[in-house]
C-alpha cells in the first residue's frame, strides 16, 4: 500500500511538471512570435513620432524664417544613427534644406526602376509643416529600417530574459515547496499507517468491554 501509494504520487509530479513545462514552452513561442509583430508595429510608431516631433520644430523655425536653427534641426537629425537623411522644402516642394548624402526622391520611390540603385531596409516618412493653419512646407525623414529594429529587439531580449529568470526563479521555488510539502505528507501518512493497528487494537478491546458489559 505504502509503495502504490509513493508511486502515484511520484508519477503524479512528473506528469505535472511535463505538463508545465509544455505550457511555458507555448507561451515562450507565443510570445515570441508575437514579439515579431509589434517590433514593426512600434518601429512605425516610433518613426511618426520622430516625424512629427521634427515637423513642430521645423515650422516654428520655418515660420519664424529661422534659418540657422532650421539647418541645426536637419544636421541635428542627420547625426542620429537611426536618421538616413532629412529635407526640409517649401510650401511648392522647393528644397530649402537638406542633410548631406540625401538619397534622391526618385531612387528613394523607386519611380526609375531601371536607372536606379534597389534601396531596402529605408523608411521615409514625410509630414507638413503649418504656421496659423496655413501649409508652409514639408520634412522628409528618411529613417534605418534595421537599426530601429535592433534597438527594439535588443530592449525585448532584455525584457524576455528577466521573463525567463523569473520564471526559473518560481519553478526552483515551487520545487523546493513540493519537497518540503511532499516529506511532510509523507511523515503524516506514515504515522496514519502506524496508528491504524492500535486503532484497531484499541477498537478490538473495547469491543470486548462493551460484550462482557452486556453480558453481565
Amino acid at each position: 500500500m505504502g509503495k502504490k501509494f509513493f508511486w502515484i504520487v511520484r508519477l503524479s509530479q512528473i506528469a505535472a511538471i511535463l505538463c508545465l513545462f509544455a505550457i511555458i514552452a507555448y507561451q515562450f513561442n507565443s510570445l515570441q512570435n508575437e514579439s515579431n509583430g509589434v517590433r514593426y508595429q512600434q518601429t512605425e510608431k516610433f518613426s511618426y513620432s520622430l516625424t512629427n516631433l521634427a515637423a513642430a520644430e521645423a515650422s516654428r523655425y520655418l515660420a519664424q524664417k529661422n534659418q540657422d536653427d532650421l539647418k541645426l534641426l536637419i544636421d541635428d537629425l542627420s547625426d542620429d544613427p537611426i536618421v538616413r537623411d532629412a529635407t526640409i522644402y517649401d510650401e511648392f516642394g522647393k528644397i530649402i534644406y537638406q542633410s548631406e548624402k540625401v538619397l534622391p526622391l526618385p531612387e528613394l520611390l523607386q519611380l526609375d526602376e531601371e536607372n536606379t540603385t534597389k534601396v531596402e531596409g529605408v523608411i521615409p516618412h514625410i509630414a507638413e509643416l503649418y504656421s496659423d493653419n496655413t501649409k508652409i512646407g514639408y520634412i522628409r525623414v528618411t529613417l534605418e529600417q534595421g537599426k530601429i529594429l535592433s534597438l527594439i529587439e535588443s530592449y525585448q531580449e532584455r525584457g524576455l530574459s528577466i521573463l525567463s529568470l523569473l520564471t526559473l526563479l518560481a519553478f526552483i521555488a515551487g520545487m523546493l515547496l513540493t519537497i518540503v510539502f511532499y516529506k511532510r505528507v509523507n511523515i503524516i501518512y506514515k504515522q496514519s499507517l502506524a496508528e491504524i493497528p492500535k486503532l484497531i487494537e484499541r477498537t478490538k478491546t473495547e469491543a470486548a468491554k462493551w460484550q462482557k458489559t452486556e453480558h453481565k
